[in-house]
């Protein structure tokens, strides 16, 4: 099982006028971090992907797309179908599993819970990178004895229709000098059936490494349909009969890795083949940490970052307010405030309805980082925000020959990668910004402007909102809502999605790139296009 070494902290932050005070704020112990004698010096992860990948990592499992009344989108990729949709169910084919905690370090254990059908489980044991265009390397095998068939308890009485399970872990995740810091999936197979993946981040809480990837498992887990009920639909698939609380004791639903393969994988892949050494960390770690974000010069998000803790807005504040980039390869980014109970495994989200009982509570409330009580629009820090979703268009970009996008072939156009949801600060509070690209859209039948913005601050942090969600999977052609790219659309985005990556490496963006403003500082919302 899960063994941490955590210790409260009180801290006093600001949000908005709001004073949170006594917020649980852990630092997380690194002593044992050095126990593994982990390669940290600068180029370890150079070093890492030069290991010999596996290239049939995600043989016969394929990506599955799960989203707000999209469903699962079957696509082809690389020739061939993916797994058709099917109805969220509590018994797709396969084992499937979870673990007791997203995350671990060095000398942790983490329990995995497997259902089963009666058989023995082989696990393999995957980290994800570049490895020479393989995408991961294996790092272990093992096969359990047969494990069988568990049940699912609940769902809890509506409202909160809280649906979860107690399966027995039937296998240890050993954190040792053989899994060094990355996102992990491990791959669960049978002789009956499909296999499915379970996710799991190894953390280095000493990493020194320049730039940190923030993985959104509160995301995840707002959108997992598994069992039939997420933050947004119940068994009927509408939205009235949604979950208001969701468990991390359950698989995700699909391939059973959460958004990662599509919204983060991309970005994960093109920084380890550039090899730029990463700082991996969760949500998790970011919501409980407060040294999480000590030693980094930049932090990353991928293409769906939608939930926020009040703990994580606090530190994303702080961070960019004392020199440190922030990038955003997607759109929706920081746009609800959840709340985490039940020891972090369980996530609430009331937005804003008449029955929760902490509805006027600023400190409790979980609603939209702009509404009431917070008023605290994600705007202010990202630049935009955002606007609405089930959008497709192209990016025209504003000044092409103006850092990062002057390293596109093709630079009048990026075709197809505006969508599915998107950004803008033209409708949204916030500061002066830099227009770097942009498109003429319809949301609902009216015209809007979704624009990628880019600022620095006093302290020459900079940061970046792509607007996008369309861009992080477009690097792969793995949108399920887009069938496929353009090839030049392609290549255009992994060129500059790259240039940012690099240039990220080299400290504070404003010290050698700062912002020419285009759309000046907003004190006030023209309107609030939002419709979602």
């Amino acid at each position: 099982m899960f063994r941490a070494a955590i210790r409260p902290l009180g801290i006093f932050a600001t949000v908005s006028s709001l004073i949170l005070i006594g917020l649980p704020i852990a630092v997380a112990s690194s002593q044992n971090a050095s126990l593994c004698g982990w390669d940290s010096a600068p180029g370890w992860v150079q070093r890492e992907n030069a290991k010999p990948g596996d290239p049939n990592w995600d043989r016969g499992i394929p990506i599955q797309y799960a989203g707000d009344f999209a469903g699962k989108e079957a696509k082809m990729h690389k020739g061939g179908p993916l797994r058709s949709w099917l109805a969220p169910s509590v018994s797709a084919s396969g084992p499937e599993g979870w673990f007791s905690a997203p995350s671990a370090t060095c000398d942790q254990n983490i329990g995995l819970h497997i259902s089963g059908s009666g058989v023995p489980v082989t696990i393999k044991v995957f980290r994800m990178g570049f490895y020479g265009g393989a995408g991961a390397r294996l790092i272990s095998e093992t096969t359990t004895k047969p494990i069988p068939h568990y049940a699912v308890n609940g769902p809890s009485s509506p409202p909160e229709s809280l649906l979860t399970t107690d399966w027995p872990a039937a296998w240890d995740f050993n954190v040792t000098d053989q899994t060094p810091p990355g996102q992990y999936l491990i791959r669960l197979g049978d002789r009956n059936g499909d296999s499915n993946f379970v996710p799991i981040m190894v953390t280095n809480p000493e990493s020194k490494s320049p730039v940190t990837f923030i993985s959104s498992i509160l995301t995840w887990q707002a959108y997992n349909e598994w069992g039939g009920y997420s933050l947004y639909k119940g068994p009927d698939r509408t939205r009235g009969t949604r979950a208001m609380v969701v468990s991390f004791n359950r698989p995700y639903d699909g391939d059973g890795a959460g958004q990662f393969r599509y919204m983060e994988f991309p970005i994960v892949r093109l920084a380890e083949k550039l090899g730029i050494d990463l700082n991996y960390i969760t949500d998790l770690e970011l919501n409980k940490n407060v040294s999480s974000l000590a030693n980094t010069k930049s932090i990353v998000y991928g293409g769906h970052g939608e939930y926020w803790t009040t703990q994580m807005r606090v530190a994303l504040d702080s961070a960019v307010a004392r020199g440190i980039n922030l990038i955003s390869f997607g759109g929706n980014a920081g746009y609800n405030r959840p709340r985490l109970q039940a020891k972090d495994r369980q996530l609430v989200m009331w937005r804003g309805a008449k029955n929760d009982p902490n509805r006027k509570n600023p400190v409790l409330a979980t609603t939209r980082w702009r509404s009431s009580p917070v008023k605290n629009p994600e705007s202010l820090l990202l630049g935009a925000q955002y606007v609405g979703l089930g959008v497709n268009g192209d990016y025209t970009i504003a000044h092409p020959l103006r850092w990062p996008f002057s390293v596109m072939k093709h630079p009048a156009l990026l075709r197809g990668v505006v969508g599915r949801e998107v950004d803008s600060p033209l409708y949204a509070v916030g500061p002066a910004v830099e227009d770097l690209a942009w498109a003429e859209i319809k949301l609902h039948g009216q015209p809007i402007t979704a624009m990628a913005t880019y600022y620095t601050n006093s302290k020459n942090a900079g940061v970046l909102d792509i607007a996008t969600n369309g861009w992080t999977c477009a690097i792969d052609d793995v949108c399920p809502w887009n069938p496929a790219h353009f090839e030049q659309t392609q290549m255009d985005v992994r060129l500059v999605t790259e240039e940012i990556l690099k240039g990220l490496s080299r400290g504070p963006l404003g010290l050698w790139r700062p912002a020419l403003i285009d759309i000046p500082k907003r004190d006030k919302a023209p309107r609030d296009l939002l419709v979602g």
